[in-house]
């Protein structure tokens, strides 16, 4: 949850300050939340929480020789793309999945994304049964261009 991230982000704040001299915001450098234009007369708009998530992937620009690695910043871009890679999946198979990408989801898929590109690189998954692992799987499977 978001109490969790920003548990985590202020301690890895602190150990950066404290062992490197550079906090989170100088490496990462956030940008300030923007005033959404309906927001512009409410004078108690507040401004989201700054609980940002770091997502790294290969897979924003399709087809692409070589592939970039980089760090995703536009998340509605993400996930664009990550649905636009589940639509052609879903075209191309006799077993189409039925899923919703939301942030977490998106999150998993390029984490397996990851590890999937490495020589050799394998994942142990855990969750209950149904929770997704397969189809999240056979997605990052099918944006890195892979072909089961």
């Amino acid at each position: 949850n978001n109490e969790d991230r920003e548990w985590f982000r202020n301690l890895i704040d602190a150990t950066a300050k404290e062992k490197l001299g550079v906090g989170w915001d100088e490496v990462v450098s956030l940008p300030e939340p923007k005033r959404p234009p309906e927001e512009a007369d409410n004078d108690d708009w507040v401004p989201p929480p700054r609980v940002d998530r770091l997502i790294y992937g290969d897979y924003m620009i399709p087809g692409a020789e070589p592939r970039v690695y980089q760090r995703v910043k536009d998340r509605s871009e993400l996930q664009r793309v990550v649905e636009e890679a589940l639509d052609d999946y879903n075209g191309e198979t006799t077993a189409p999945m039925k899923l919703v990408m939301f942030l977490d989801a998106i999150e998993h898929v390029s984490r397996i994304c990851r590890v999937i590109r490495l020589p050799l690189g394998n994942a142990l998954l855990l969750g209950v049964g149904g929770s997704g692992r397969q189809s999240l799987t056979r997605l990052a499977a099918a944006l890195e261009e892979f072909h089961l």
